[in-house]
Order: structure tokens, then C-alpha cells, then sequence
């Protein structure tokens, strides 16, 4: 019983209180003593609770009249674990019930009405659900993911991002050769679900208890975003910049993966700027610096990563309550901040000099319509071809960006081009 009223806290603290999902449970892991069958039971739980959000709450608003906000989490996930999981029905009321008796009597006994109320009215409760709530998406956004998709693709575009996340991290197999991590995740009881270049998905996080990963040879990371940082393709004699590098997973991978004659960090938050810091004790050819990307003008650069603040739609399975902060007009201006950013670094690209585009997002206005104008604005850059993996899918726009698909059941959702600076 303690286990769902944890949950019933968590959706709160999520939901009413703005919480990031993954830092809060991870934060509430960090602080109880739960086994593993547990905490699979709470992240999965929370993540069907809010990742379903708009119907539940649907159900909740055809169902009842503005219920107490305790009262309303239990509800949200009774509702989560009788529609989305194969849970007993009178066993999810009966804990229902059980926690709302902590707060009265009385709403105890409205928990148990409204429940067995919705199990007989449920499927008509469907039926009649328009399909944006449905699928728990803003009306503007479902739209959009039909223009941009069309009507044969865009259903399976919205289920992809309702699946759930895998855990994955990135080797450094300069210190832990690939036989070795093998032969770790079996030591662990784990299984390697899916491999991309030096980046595994495995089904369970217990990698991160053994000695390795504390010592810095395995770090999370996704394979989408490790993509970008091998498509730089640094070289040793490359001077190279890391705009909004925070929290520092790319920087983190050009300095184990190669050896640039210098690298440049830089965020405009200087606590994230401080943890960006830390690297500079084990490698002495990189700098972080506090400075926003807009405005950041110091050094020539052979190579330029540019991944820059985006919407997030492409990492909606790890932090779906992102989608019901998002307004349409919140899109427009993040591709003025995108763009704002671009300008200003690419006068700090050498002639001759590469940069790598992205974005976590699958939205056409980031993403395709950003490298349009990028490209109109300045005649002398060009796209450069680059090739995936050939277990990666890959959408290509009309301009040779690449998005990583929705077909891909593992990786995030990232746009990646590659520019380079031809003479002016």
C-alpha cells in the first residue's frame, strides 16, 4: 500500500508541482529502499499516468465535479493502472479506496463509487472521447503531426512517442573493450536489447552499480545523441566549440572518443557551467565557459557543434509531461532563439569549417524550415552527406537534413545536418 501512495505522491509533485517525472523518481529512488520489482511497478505507473494524462483526466472531468486534489492523483492513477495495465480491477479499488480513507471517510467512499462507475461506463467513455484526448495530445499538436506526416503516418508518429523509454548507455572503449562490457552485463544479469556504434540499450539500469560506471567508463547517454558528436567527425588538429553544451554529454564524448587540439564549452547557466568544469581536471585541452550562445564571441573554430535548446518533441518517451507545457506559439519562439543562435556562432566558424546542426525535436519548424533559412542566408554554405548506421532509419528533408525516425524503437527522436562553410 505504502508502494501506490508513493506514486500518488509522485504524480502530484509532477503534475500540480512541475516537477521534471525521470529527476523526481529518480530522487525518491535515491531515498527509499525499494527492490527492483518496485521501482520497475513506480516508473512504470508514472509514466503511463502522465503519458495518458489528458484522457484520464477526461474520464475524471465526465465522470465528477472538481475532486480534491489528493483525491484526483488517486484517481489518475487508479484510472492509469485499470486502463494501461493488466492490474486485478477490485484490487486497484481496494487500494484506492484504502489510501483515500487516510484523508475521510467520505471521499473513500466516493474513490469506490466513482470507480466502479467508470468500469461500467468505459467503454462508451472511449467511444465519445475526441481522438486528440484519446491519445493525450494537444489538439494544435495532432494537426501538425498530420501536415507534417500525412494521414497514412501520422497515428503511428503519435503512438511511437506514448511507447516507453529504454535505458541506454555510451562505453568508453578506450577503458572498457566491448568483450569486457559484454561479459559486465551478464555478470549483472542483464541483456543487451540493442547496440549503435558504442552505445547499448539494456533492460534494466543495474550497470550503474558496478565499478566501472562509477569510475567514469559507462555513462548514459542515447544513441541518437552520441550520432551527433561521431558526425562531427573531430580530428586531432581541430580547434572545436560546444555551444549550449549542458549538461555535457557531447562535450563528454568528444573528449573519450577523440583528441581535439582544443575544446570549448560553453552554457548560460553558470551552475550547469560549473558541472561542465569538472572535465577540465581530467583533460587539459578543455575549456567551459559561462556565456550565452547569442552572444559568445571568442575564437575561430575547425568544428562546431550546434545542438541547440529545441521543444523536446523527439525525447517525449523520457519526459512526457513536456507536451501539455507546449503551446503552438512556444514553438515559433524557440526557432527564433535557434535561429538567433546560429547566426552569431557561425561567424565563428572557420572557412573551410564544419558544423553539426540538431535539434531533439521532429518538427519541421526546428528542424527543416531552420536549415532553409540557414542555407538562403548564407550562399556559401553547403550540406554535407553523411552516412548512418545502417541499423539507424533515417528521414531525409528536401535539403539532405536527416531525422532520425519514428520507426527506430529505441532512439530519441533527433534532426542532425552537417554544414560546411564554403568561401564567401
Amino acid at each position: 500500500m505504502s508502494i501506490k501512495k508513493d506514486v500518488v505522491k509522485l504524480i502530484e509533485d509532477i503534475i500540480e508541482d512541475g516537477k521534471y517525472s525521470n529527476i523526481q523518481m529518480n530522487y525518491i529512488f535515491s531515498k527509499n529502499s525499494y527492490t527492483r520489482n518496485e521501482k520497475a511497478f513506480i516508473n512504470n505507473i508514472v509514466n503511463v499516468t502522465i503519458k495518458n494524462l489528458m484522457y484520464i483526466d477526461y474520464i475524471i472531468e465526465s465522470l465528477a465535479k472538481s475532486p480534491k486534489r489528493y483525491i484526483k492523483q488517486i484517481l489518475r492513477v487508479s484510472l492509469a493502472q485499470i486502463l494501461y495495465t493488466s492490474a486485478d480491477y477490485k484490487g486497484v479499488v481496494f487500494e484506492a479506496v484504502e489510501i483515500a480513507k487516510e484523508y475521510n471517510e467520505f471521499q473513500a467512499k466516493f474513490v469506490n463509487s466513482f470507480l466502479r462507475n467508470f468500469i461500467e461506463k468505459k467503454e462508451e467513455l472511449e467511444i465519445n472521447a475526441p481522438l486528440n484526448v484519446k491519445l493525450s495530445y494537444p489538439k494544435w499538436f495532432v494537426e501538425k503531426m498530420k501536415i507534417e506526416f500525412g494521414e497514412d503516418k501520422y497515428l503511428d508518429v503519435l503512438r511511437r512517442y506514448k511507447q516507453n523509454s529504454y535505458f541506454s548507455v555510451r562505453v568508453n572503449h578506450k577503458k572498457l573493450s566491448k568483450d569486457n562490457f559484454i561479459k559486465l552485463v551478464k555478470d549483472v544479469e542483464s541483456e543487451i536489447l540493442f547496440e549503435v556504434d558504442n552505445v547499448y540499450y539494456l533492460n534494466n539500469n543495474k550497470i550503474t552499480k558496478t565499478r566501472d560506471y562509477l569510475l567514469g567508463n559507462i555513462h548514459i547517454q542515447d544513441g541518437s545523441s552520441n550520432l551527433v558528436v561521431k558526425i562531427l567527425n573531430v580530428k586531432d588538429t581541430d580547434l572545436v566549440y560546444d555551444a549550449a553544451a549542458a549538461p555535457g554529454g557531447k562535450s563528454l564524448a568528444i573528449l573519450e572518443g577523440y583528441n581535439p587540439l582544443k575544446l570549448v564549452a560553453t552554457d548560460i547557466h553558470e551552475h550547469k557551467v560549473n558541472m561542465l568544469k569538472e572535465f577540465e581536471k581530467d583533460y587539459a585541452n578543455f575549456e567551459a565557459i559561462c556565456s550565452d550562445a547569442t552572444k559568445f564571441n571568442q575564437g575561430m573554430y575547425d568544428k562546431i557543434l550546434l545542438d541547440v535548446p529545441c521543444s523536446g518533441i523527439g525525447v517525449l518517451t523520457k519526459k512526457p509531461e513536456k507536451i501539455y507545457k507546449l503551446k503552438q506559439n512556444d514553438v515559433k519562439e524557440i526557432k527564433k532563439i535557434q535561429k538567433k543562435i546560429f547566426d552569431n556562432v557561425y561567424k565563428l566558424l572557420k572557412e573551410g569549417g564544419e558544423l553539426v546542426y540538431s535539434t531533439c525535436t521532429i518538427l519541421q519548424n526546428e528542424n527543416t524550415n531552420n536549415l532553409e533559412y540557414f542555407l538562403n542566408k548564407y550562399p556559401e554554405l553547403e550540406v554535407v552527406d553523411v552516412e548512418f548506421p545502417k541499423e539507424v532509419k533515417i528521414i531525409k528533408d528536401r535539403f539532405g537534413g536527416n531525422l532520425i525516425s519514428y520507426e527506430n524503437k529505441y532512439l530519441d527522436g533527433f534532426y542532425i545536418v552537417k554544414l560546411k562553410k564554403g568561401k564567401n
